[in-house]
């Protein structure tokens, strides 16, 4: 009886919906069992966290996905006791604000939408801001029943939170990197003094107390935008700016305004203040970051050929001269290497064909190399190679395998086999010898690579005293 084949169902497309409610539903549970009991939320996180997931994840971002937040809000608002009314309309002011951001923010390009520059950033404090005025302007309209307070005070304390709270989460959600990124970037060193200042500053500012006092922490804040990535300084925003607002609202800094538009209060003037405190250090966070990316490229593009991988030649001699310096009469063996026939293959098959044959060969012999061994393209199909540790009577055995791997290199155009070979030049320095400069090295091995292609190609050559065919 024939076997029949097992099937494997394919992944539900119900997964991430499904967790994107649940979500949802543990957000806004956390955020309603954290607030006060008949209080509006003294940090209200969930909407500017919904709004960055959908962000980041563009596929949950439809009609479905925003009825399921609204769903799971509603589902957590019932479930903790509040009644049918108030938790339509509340949710339904958190979704207003969730929409608004998500569809400004959404038509950014993905390099201002992830705060790559600073019109990003300053983007992202427009819609923060509309989302508030959304949430705040439906909450006047639908849920002035349930509120004591004058319109004017219930549209400034929703818009005041609604603002500050998303200024400071959203930035942490759009520049947080990648699982591998991450793991990447742990490994690195952190500097620590401009955290240490940061902190300090944070204790200065409660201890002095008075509205002045939250401008604080905005040197350190400065000082830790040039020294870290956007991702490490928006947690340490949303670190600074949640710590302020705390302080404010439990009086421990004295903060008073004066009174003189009705429904104003001091937690609303703190907000505010302490979320506009915030974007000078994410912009230049941003500036900072696309600068040492850029220098970085440059050093890239100096240090590396474009084509085949290898080191450029400016690059090779000031890594060759180091090796040459630390030598310490160790041996030492320079190699010349040029691709057999190159202008010819340039010539029957094209341009294009010459550079798949380069990368095809710089990538064989990189293949072959040891940790510590330099590898350059000199310029068209001529390489080099610096091998430390070894004097040329036993780096020819290197250079035999090099030869070998690039004659056996399979490489085809067009149905039709191209066959690669090189032609090697060796020169270099015994155990305890006088090592040479390296422009000897490089003469001398050229000199054994001109041997070698006068000799037949596809062969290697040492320069004398060490001239021997291989």
């Amino acid at each position: 009886m024939p076997v029949e084949p097992m099937v494997f169902p394919a992944s539900s497309r119900l997964l991430p919906i499904a967790a994107l409610f649940g979500l949802t539903l543990a957000l806004t549970l956390a955020g309603i069992l954290a607030r006060p009991i008949e209080s509006l939320s003294l940090f209200w996180p969930v909407n500017a966290v919904l709004a960055g997931v959908l962000l980041r994840n563009p596929r949950l971002a439809g009609a479905r996905g925003f009825v399921l937040v609204y769903l799971g809000m509603v589902a957590a608002d019932l479930a903790t006791g509040s009644a049918w009314p108030p938790a339509l309309w509340f949710n339904l002011c958190n979704l207003g604000a969730i929409v608004t951001i998500w569809y400004l923010m959404a038509r950014l390009p993905r390099l201002h939408r992830r705060l790559r520059t600073p019109h990003g950033t300053l983007s992202l404090f427009g819609a923060c801001a509309a989302g508030g005025m959304v949430a705040a302007t439906l909450a006047c309209v639908m849920a002035a029943p349930w509120f004591e307070q004058s319109l004017r005070a219930t549209w400034l304390a929703w818009f005041s939170e609604q603002f500050s709270t998303s200024v400071l989460v959203l930035p942490l959600l759009l520049t947080a990197p990648s699982p591998r990124a991450f793991s990447r970037s742990a490994t690195q060193p952190v500097r620590l003094a401009p955290l240490l200042v940061l902190l300090a500053s944070l204790g200065l500012s409660i201890a002095f107390g008075g509205p002045g006092a939250i401008a604080f922490p905005i040197a350190a804040l400065l000082w830790c935008a040039l020294s870290y990535s956007p991702f490490l300084v928006s947690l340490l925003t949303l670190t600074a700016g949640s710590t302020l607002i705390v302080a404010v609202a439990q009086n421990l800094m004295h903060f008073s305004v004066p009174q003189s538009e009705p429904g104003v209060t001091t937690l609303m003037s703190a907000r505010l203040g302490i979320a506009m405190l915030v974007l000078g250090p994410l912009v230049v966070a941003c500036v900072s970051h696309a600068n040492r990316s850029l220098m970085a490229r440059l050093a890239h593009q100096a240090t590396v050929d474009h084509l085949t991988g290898a080191l450029t030649r400016s690059a090779f001699t000031r890594r060759a001269n180091t090796l040459l310096d630390a030598r310490q009469q160790q041996p030492l063996t320079l190699m010349m290497l040029d691709i057999d026939h190159f202008k010819l293959i340039n010539d029957q098959h094209g341009h294009a064909v010459g550079d798949q044959v380069l990368r095809q060969f710089a990538l064989t012999v990189q293949e072959q190399l040891h940790e510590g061994e330099l590898f350059a393209r000199l310029g068209g199909e001529e390489f080099a190679i610096v091998v430390p540790g070894l004097a040329p009577e036993l780096a020819r055995f290197t250079a035999e395998r090099l030869r070998r791997a690039v004659q056996d290199l399979p490489f085809s155009e067009a149905g039709e086999q191209v066959q690669i070979t090189v032609s090697i030049g060796l020169a270099g320095c015994a155990f305890d010898a006088a090592a040479p400069s390296l422009d000897v090295l490089l003469a001398e091995a050229d000199q054994a690579l001109y041997r070698a292609k006068a000799q037949g190609r596809n062969r290697i050559e040492q320069a004398e005293p060490y001239r021997q065919r291989v």
